[in-house]
């Protein structure tokens, strides 16, 4: 797809190919083709016509073959950081009549959340969920096939490991093998973690680790997560993600704290479906609270 409209003249882009621009116009050229398709592949096509000589005139076709190869890396790259990545699983999840995870990932549509009680003690209500509503089969095997090709990326940036990370985790609930869930779940946090490490002032990518930390189970984890949520919230005090999974991060330990954490959610969003949800476990929690 063709990013930019002022496209280079024919001629400036012949003179690329010819090796004859200077260095400001060649600059030029080559920062326009990084991001525009159309101009990139007549490029490609003239240059495959041209015969370099076995001369002085071979620098330069080195240049241009240098120039090539640059315009590949930068297209690459330019493509990987503009394009959401998560954008196939956020589709395949918006598509799903109970999403799996209790806690928001980040960009995520709102999809209704509902716990089925009277499962044995330390059942994973997760895989409790997923065998009560059989008609999502078909939507979470589309889920776990677009989640697959996310695990596939390669690149350790900030925005593909948070990718793959949430790929994973996405993985984890679309499966009933508890053996595979905690592998899933162990990855997506290692990921998710380096994502945080290196982009630590991205109060999204904090938000999402914690949503990961939270599906653990575990006390340790849990604590984590509401350290990252603070974090999250330090950068962002608005963030509804961050704001809306501290309240269920407090709900079973400080219930008081809980429906604070919701009631400033509802300061930020008062309308959406998220904000319904927020407001019926502000309900619960009041009935439950001492």
């Amino acid at each position: 797809m063709t990013l930019l409209l002022a496209h280079p003249e024919a001629e400036s882009l012949g003179r690329f190919v010819e090796g004859t621009l200077d260095d400001p116009e060649r600059a030029s050229v080559v920062q326009h083709i990084a991001d525009c398709d159309d101009c990139r592949m007549l490029v490609v096509d003239a240059a495959e016509f041209i015969e370099p000589a076995k001369t002085e005139s071979n620098k330069w076709w080195m240049g241009i073959a240098a120039s090539l190869a640059l315009v590949a890396a930068i297209g690459t790259v330019t493509y990987q950081h503009l394009r959401d990545l998560k954008g196939p699983v956020k589709k395949d999840y918006a598509k799903l009549s109970t999403r799996p995870l209790e806690a928001r990932l980040s960009g995520f549509a709102y999809v209704p959340h509902r716990v089925y009680r009277g499962a044995e003690d330390g059942e994973d209500t997760q895989l409790d969920t997923l065998r009560v509503d059989a008609a999502d089969l078909m939507e979470l095997h589309t889920l776990r096939v677009d989640a697959a090709d996310l695990m596939e990326l390669r690149g350790d940036d900030a925005k593909t490991l948070n990718a793959k990370g949430t790929a994973y985790l996405l993985a984890a609930s679309t499966t009933h093998d508890a053996n595979e869930i905690r592998s899933e779940r162990t990855n997506a946090v290692a990921l998710l973690q380096a994502a945080v490490d290196r982009a630590p002032d991205n109060a999204s990518y904090q938000t999402d680790l914690a949503a990961a930390l939270l599906t653990t189970g575990d006390k340790a984890n849990h604590d984590l997560a509401l350290a990252h949520l603070k974090k999250a919230l330090a950068i962002d005090p608005r963030n509804q993600e961050a704001l809306f999974n501290e309240g269920l991060a407090l709900s079973d330990s400080n219930p008081k704290a809980a429906i604070a954490a919701f009631k400033s959610y509802l300061n930020v969003d008062s309308s959406s479906k998220w904000a319904e949800e927020a407001r019926r476990n502000i309900g619960l929690l009041e009935e439950e609270a001492p």
